[in-house]
């Protein structure tokens, strides 16, 4: 395990030193793919004693969502302070050095105010995403870390989905992310200068691996199983997948259809011991942060990188812009603020970065699209904004005035009314009685989109982009390409589906993909390749396209390989 040196946490301007010196710490703890599902939102079959225990510190935000519902694409929204477009922040493999190249993110702004920046776990969904900007990232193996003799033994893809084997907390992945931030937080109390400390917990991620006492924490099958299992009747076949982050990476699940009421169980089960192993490594830091008297000037912040989906609407995993998917926990603790409070003001994950700055005490960035939070930390009955954006891949949702609406770009829409139908199983968008309310709220996502769009010259101002040249874009970000056959040469064109709005010439390259696709000509963007046997079902190939002028911009390209006719 790394070791950060003690200099690390001093390592300022002395011009800087007395006002930094009095500025608040930040202990900034993400969770992945939790979903409000916890006692303090109203869950009362799970156990989540120490997150609890944080929101009767601070105050609990009831209506907070996500950016994008999908790890890379909201973490890299939430930590440079941006909102999502149609070609920035896209997929779950984003990351914000390419899609927000030059723009300071939390960590790099709070260190030019002489905070000490470390990032443990996963803040970024990959480590090396603006690895400048941390005095120190430390990142170990957390993801399907199994221990059972039984599952290791078999293939990759098929591994369950869960395991709780009897080990210690620190033998999966929130062991060694706890054990490192106490270590830090120590060094950090040694030194006695501002740190911005970044914890990320990847459960109750998949699989739901979590040591077996925290399985033992619940009664099986007291569990209740989704009470609405189905797709919300009328809903668009675009606001529905078929969950392959579950189905094509773990053995034991259907490819195609529902899981048994047994599985699903499970599941849940799974999800919910892990969320309870997680809460025991908050608990860790809180008491680590109690006992070297740190809490009365440290602001603590929680949040959920996105919802997920335990079976509602016929859906497992998140990547959907039901309320499900984008719906997250953010629970904030700052010194001086009233304990115990809850709002229900309409937030989003964008305004996590200005409302730190504002805590802390130091200016903001020009870049920034959120707005503080601190009014509301002042008087919960306070009101912010009136509406919250997300989208994914093609669709863009807006709530507000108490309805959720989407509509993706082949003009397929949803709308569910909240104060008659919270759970979203009705979708009324083609109900004459909303009418009025659908044209509104179409309108306020076109006027959303053209006023990031009129704010991009801004934004490559902020990061230093000279002249006015444009990045080239994908006409999607992610596409479905023809299916190859086993045996049979393949050769695909990817450059009609890019373009340059200044005609500058564009060049091909492969990020990543299977061994037996080759980019030919970087020019065309030609693909070759035979695919064999056992590479039969969906592949993925990452490619990217520059201009010479701009970062590359990713695309994730899928195509299915079929048995030899």
């Amino acid at each position: 395990m790394k070791k950060i040196p003690l200099i690390l946490f001093g390592a300022f301007t002395l011009s800087a030193l007395s006002t930094a010196a009095e500025r608040p710490n930040i202990l900034f703890i993400s969770v992945d793919d939790l979903r409000p599902e916890l006692g303090c939102y109203g869950n009362t079959a799970i156990q989540s004693p120490n997150i609890d225990r944080l929101a009767d510190s601070g105050i609990v935000f009831e209506e907070a969502y996500c950016q994008v519902p999908v790890c890379g694409a909201t973490r890299a929204s939430l930590m440079t302070g941006l909102y999502p477009t149609e070609n920035r922040f896209v997929t779950y493999y984003t990351t914000a050095q390419t899609d927000a190249a030059g723009i300071q993110d939390i960590p790099s702004w709070l260190k030019d105010f002489g905070y000490t920046t470390v990032s443990n776990g996963k803040i970024y969904h990959d480590r090396n995403d603006n690895s400048a900007s941390w005095d120190d990232v430390f990142r170990s193996k957390d993801f399907k870390i199994y221990h059972n003799p039984e599952n290791i033994a078999l293939p990759d893809s098929e591994q369950p989905a869960y395991e709780g084997a009897d080990v210690g907390d620190l033998d999966y992945a929130g062991g060694p992310v706890m054990q490192k931030t106490i270590e830090d937080l120590r060094r950090a109390k040694e030194a006695g200068t501002p740190f911005f400390i970044a914890a990320g917990f990847t459960k109750p991620h998949l699989p739901f691996n979590a040591p077996k006492k925290y399985w033992d924490l619940y009664d099986r099958e007291a569990l209740e199983l989704a009470d609405n299992p189905l797709p919300p009747k009328g809903a668009p076949k675009e606001a529905i997948h078929q969950w392959g982050e579950l189905r094509s990476m773990y053995g034991g699940v259907p490819e195609q259809g529902a899981v048994s009421d047994d599985y699903a169980r499970t599941l849940i089960h799974g999800y919910y011991a892990c969320v309870s192993y997680t809460d025991a490594m908050v608990g860790e830091l809180l008491d680590e942060l109690d006992r070297l008297e740190l809490r009365e000037n440290t602001i603590v912040m929680l949040w959920g990188d996105h919802g997920w989906q335990l079976g509602e609407h016929s859906l497992w995993c998140k990547h959907a812009l039901f309320k499900t998917s984008l719906n997250a926990p953010l629970i904030i603790s700052a010194p001086g603020y009233e304990a115990g409070q809850r709002s229900t003001s309409l937030v989003e994950f964008v305004d996590i970065y200005p409302t730190l700055c504002e805590l802390a005490g130091v200016k903001l960035p020009t870049h920034l699209q959120g707005k503080s939070l601190v009014p509301i930390l002042e008087d919960t009955s306070t009101s912010i904004k009136d509406a919250v954006f997300s989208r994914y891949h093609s669709g863009d949702a807006v709530k507000m005035e108490g309805y959720h609406y989407a509509e993706w770009g082949n003009g397929a829409q949803m709308l569910y009314d909240h104060s008659r139908d919270p759970d979203e199983n009705l979708n009324v968008a083609n109900n004459p009685e909303y009418a009025e309310v659908i044209d509104r709220m179409s309108r306020r996502l076109k006027e959303h989109r053209e006023e990031i769009l009129s704010l991009e010259p801004a934004i490559r101002a902020a990061a230093g982009v000279v002249g006015d040249n444009s990045p080239p874009k994908w006409k999607s970000r992610t596409f479905q390409e023809k299916s190859a056959s086993v045996g049979q040469a393949l050769q695909i064109y990817v450059n009609w589906r890019a373009s340059d709005a200044d005609g500058d010439r564009l060049m091909y390259s492969m990020v990543s993909g299977p061994s037996w696709i080759k980019l030919a000509n970087k020019e065309y963007g030609r693909f070759d390749g035979t695919p064999p046997a056992d590479y039969l079902g969906e592949n993925v190939v990452i490619v990217s396209v520059s201009d010479g002028f701009n970062p590359p911009v990713q695309a994730r390209m899928e195509l299915d390989v079929e048995p030899a006719p």
